[in-house]
């Protein structure tokens, strides 16, 4: 009874998206996105390849992300790899954002399934993660002000990052898991949960001062906009 009553909502919720239009631009982005990606296009029950299709709620989300639904500014997809040591990455401006996916990072001894599963978890996440915009600006323009310590603002980075990692397990509770119970995808929980926990400093323990992320990841960052800051100030 209860699978029946999860399967008639993820009916009900996949109609719902399909009513409602998605901006043109969103849809550019997913057209874009999974012809660099191409794994992400499809999935395998049994010997049998399945494709995501644009009226599944896993695509409308995604489309509608991109549109800048949530966030009020438009997200565009990159095909270039990530510039940073990253699976994945975000870059943002006042009126854009952009994301990255790095294929390079699968394993060839994974299953197609697998490699199908994380770059959707890579690409919600940041998509997610874009969401932080307001946040991180503020924390740059503190670190080129000399408003925080270098410490500060790799914690307090980190601290956005878990945030989207919370709305991360969301997605997969609410959005993917329903879709993957109406097309018969088996699911991998740990792909989504990348060692989360609710509470942050619980979570930020995981990660000593030796480790680079967060502290060398984003301290560099800090250190780059310290740098730009003095050198504003040396100029006549």
């Amino acid at each position: 009874m209860i699978a029946r009553l999860a399967a008639l909502f993820s009916i009900f919720a996949t109609l719902a998206y399909a009513q409602s239009p998605v901006d043109p631009w969103g849809l550019n982005q997913m057209n874009h996105m999974l012809a660099d990606r191409p794994v992400m296009k499809s999935f395998l029950i049994g010997d049998q390849t399945h494709w995501v299709r644009r009226e599944d709620t896993i695509w409308q989300w995604t489309a509608r992300h991109f549109a800048g639904e949530v966030t009020g500014f438009r997200i565009a997809w990159h095909e270039a790899p990530p510039v940073s040591i990253a699976e994945a990455m975000h870059a943002y401006s006042s009126e854009k954002a952009f994301i990255y996916i790095d294929p390079s990072t699968l394993d060839a001894d994974l299953s197609h399934n697998t490699h199908f599963e994380r770059l959707w978890s890579y690409a919600v996440f940041e998509l997610l993660n874009a969401e932080n915009a307001p946040g991180f600006s503020k924390l740059d323009w503190d670190a080129y002000k000399g408003l925080c310590t270098r410490e500060e603002y790799a914690r307090e980075y980190a601290r956005l990052e878990h945030v989207a990692l919370g709305k991360l397990m969301l997605f997969h509770k609410k959005v993917w898991l329903p879709w993957c119970m109406k097309s018969g995808f088996t699911s991998e929980p740990t792909i989504w949960r990348r060692n989360h926990q609710p509470d942050f400093d619980l979570w930020l323990s995981q990660y000593p001062k030796s480790s680079s992320y967060p502290w060398e990841y984003y301290g560099a960052n800090f250190d780059a906009y310290r740098a730009s800051s003095a050198q504003a100030v040396r100029k006549p």
